[in-house]
């Protein structure tokens, strides 16, 4: 009869790897054997190890470790949250989302090296020290944009301008990338409340992350146009200011005020506000119609203007945040077409890049189904959704 082996963890491993990871996903049983296997009285088997490695969502090469690592994505050192920098962990989640966007930009770098391809002359191009007019055009001009872009079509509805927006960055050259989960687990659902995207700056495949899992489609589309100036200013960073009315950093800010101006140009917004009649409420209603952006940011842009007062600026955010609420609520189980998600996520240029390196020879397909996190069936199913 066989008799699993116990191996020794080092009690410096344990407490290290309880402290990265999620460790609130442990039962007390659980807890129980570690305090065990950190005294001495037992070992862990290699299936006690695994286990606890899954509950924790740490690396299972970590337990053997000889001493503990630093793992935190570089990104997580540029990170706000409402308003303010934080010094607690990121959460497993977070770092691994990181991690596997970086695995992607490695790739897309190399890809676009290995076929002698120039970098991007537009990643770092603008100095931190521009106004937030300057960094404004210089983002139209990168995305191609006219000033009332908004205007054309249904550009004045937030997922529809999310959608243009996106597809003048990839044409671009700037890979967006959008997810509300961590890799194809659906257990392990993206915190709007920890981050609601990324940028990754290089200047050969420049990154930028949404959280789908953020609520309303207005706070994405904002998203993405923040870390696009992140890009155009060459710094990382992880964005979660909910409150676009305050910033931790003078970039913050710059980086804030241009996107609103991308959104919504000032003299623009002035105009419909004294063509809207009616009240207060009515006008933010009017005036939420014609540009991609959340009643916050009008009543906002209303309240600098002082067209409102500061009570009824806190009586739209509170509305909002009830809102935002409701729809966390009603979004929990929400499914949805697989092959329509998993399009939405990936950068549709990006997967064309690597469709044509596997045809070359030059990409495994176990390679670009990891990439892709598809396999044989679910690979080719996809591209023939995504193809034009």
């Amino acid at each position: 009869m066989q008799t699993s082996v116990g191996i020794n963890v080092p009690s410096r491993i344990l407490d290290w790897v309880l402290n990265i990871g999620s460790k609130d996903r442990l039962t007390d049983a659980q807890l129980s054997n570690i305090r065990e296997w950190r005294s001495g009285a037992s070992l862990p088997t290699v299936k006690d190890i695994r286990t606890i490695s899954d509950r924790l969502q740490v690396p299972f090469g970590y337990f053997f470790l000889s001493q503990p690592i630093d793992d935190t994505p570089p990104v997580c050192a540029h990170r706000t949250i409402g308003s303010r920098d934080i010094d607690r962990k990121p959460s497993r989640d977070l770092v691994d989302t990181v991690y596997a966007m970086s695995a992607l930009q490695d790739w897309a770098r190399q890809d676009r090296i290995d076929h002698d391809e120039e970098p991007f002359d537009f990643v770092g191009s603008v100095a931190v020290d521009v106004d937030s007019a300057g960094l404004t055009e210089a983002l139209r001009q990168v995305l191609r944009l006219d000033e009332y872009w908004y205007r054309d079509g249904a550009n004045s509805n937030p997922d529809t301008a999310f959608v243009y927006l996106r597809d003048h960055a990839e044409q671009a050259g700037i890979i967006v990338m959008m997810s509300g989960i961590v890799g194809e687990n659906v257990r392990r659902r993206l915190d709007p409340e920890e981050f609601r995207a990324f940028a990754l700056i290089d200047e050969y495949a420049p990154l930028v992350f949404i959280n789908r899992a953020d609520e309303p489609a207005s706070a994405r589309l904002f998203s993405l146009v923040h870390e696009l100036a992140h890009i155009l200013l060459g710094e990382d960073e992880l964005y979660n200011d909910k409150s676009v009315s305050v910033a931790v950093t003078p970039v913050e800010r710059l980086c804030n005020a241009a996107a609103t101006a991308l959104l919504m140009p000032d003299e623009d917004f002035s105009m419909a506000w004294g063509a809207a009649g009616g009240d207060a409420d009515e006008r933010i209603r009017a005036v939420r119609k014609l540009f991609p952006v959340s009643w916050v940011t009008v009543a906002l842009r209303a309240l600098h203007h002082r067209y409102i007062s500061e009570e009824q600026y806190d009586a739209v955010c509170k509305r909002a945040k009830e809102w935002t609420a409701t729809q966390k609520s009603r979004n929990v189980s929400s499914g949805g077409n697989y092959y329509a998600t998993k399009s939405s996520r990936f950068d549709h240029r990006l997967l064309d890049r690597i469709v044509a390196s596997v045809a070359e020879g030059r990409t495994s397909y176990t390679e670009a189904y990891r990439m892709t996190g598809t396999n044989r069936r679910t690979f080719q199913e996809l591209l023939k959704r995504v193809e034009p």
